[in-house]
């Protein structure tokens, strides 16, 4: 029997969010990947197809004839690929949803809330499934997510659970960050540095940094959190994800000025799928547990 050649999952991905957004360089914000790293996995799904798939405009791309047939096919098979999901999941036990949320959200919103959940849901069978961006996930991989986004996604039901608002957050009993004289700021690498946006904060509030500030890069937002905690030094504080440690007294403002973005915390799901009820039980939990949306929004200071 002759090998089944199957196109590129990755390609797939790249291909229906590039048509979706009608340019590379929207579609890799999207994906968070670079532009040729999108340009790469189109290129590779149109070698295997062996034709082009969109015609290169001035302002991005645009199917053509061929991509659009295309599409059409892919979006079938995608169809049918949930509709076995369904049917599997029906054989088995139908009490089990799979949440996807990234790292800094599974450490921070939903550990803190798991003892809750199995006493309000014991009959909950949980998949947590831990990954930095939605967009490299097939719906059918998931019934609801948890994330960050800082636009509304097309083909998703997206409920807001929180604003994009950042504060630099401490230990208690130390002095307001710009009375200390050599603060440590606790940050992480370049691909992550979304959670530690030291530069567009300080650029908002008009605060420079003394010559004795230091870095430290760390492997996790959590570890960043954390190392605040302990009095280590001082990590900016994403209030979605922290707020159960500032209400706890844990963590403190260590300055006052607060960065509202245009993004939100979303719970989504797929409108392309059926939503079964156990999803749509935990999705009222979350929405129950959830306090942040309805609290007024700190002072904003625009200078010290």
């Amino acid at each position: 029997m002759s090998r089944m050649k199957v196109p590129p999952i990755a390609a797939l991905v790249a291909f229906q969010t590039v048509a979706r957004c009608g340019s590379i360089s929207s579609a890799a914000g999207m994906m968070g990947l670079t532009q040729s790293g999108v340009s790469r996995q189109i290129a590779r799904l149109e070698d295997f197809v062996g034709a082009a798939l969109f015609d290169r405009t001035a302002s991005g791309v645009v199917l053509n004839a061929f991509g659009q047939d295309y599409a059409l096919q892919v979006g079938r098979v995608m169809d049918a690929l949930g509709t076995l999901e369904d049917t599997v999941q029906g054989a088995r036990d139908r009490s089990q949803v799979v949440l996807a949320c990234s790292q800094g959200v599974a450490d921070l919103w939903v550990l803190p809330r798991l003892q809750q959940l199995r006493h309000d849901l014991p009959w909950l069978v949980l998949k947590l499934r831990v990954d930095e961006n939605i967009a490299l996930l097939r719906p059918d991989e998931y019934d609801l997510a948890l994330y960050h986004r800082p636009a509304r996604m097309a083909d998703f039901v997206m409920e807001p659970l929180g604003p994009e608002r950042m504060v630099p957050v401490m230990a208690p009993g130390q002095p307001p960050l710009i009375q200390q004289a050599a603060p440590l700021l606790l940050t992480m690498e370049e691909s992550f540095k979304e959670w530690t946006d030291w530069g567009n904060w300080l650029y908002s509030a008009g605060v420079e940094l003394p010559a004795g500030a230091m870095r430290w890069k760390m492997g996790s937002y959590r570890l960043a959190i954390e190392a605040a905690r302990q009095g280590i030094g001082v990590a900016m504080g994403w209030t979605w994800v922290v707020q159960d440690l500032l209400d706890a007294g844990a963590l403190v403002d260590a300055h006052p000025h607060h960065l509202e973005g245009p993004g939100h915390y979303y719970l989504l799901r797929s409108a392309q799928r059926h939503q079964r009820s156990s999803a749509k039980k935990l999705a009222d939990w979350i929405q129950a547990k959830n306090r942040v949306l309805d609290r007024p929004a700190e002072t904003t200071v625009t200078g010290v």
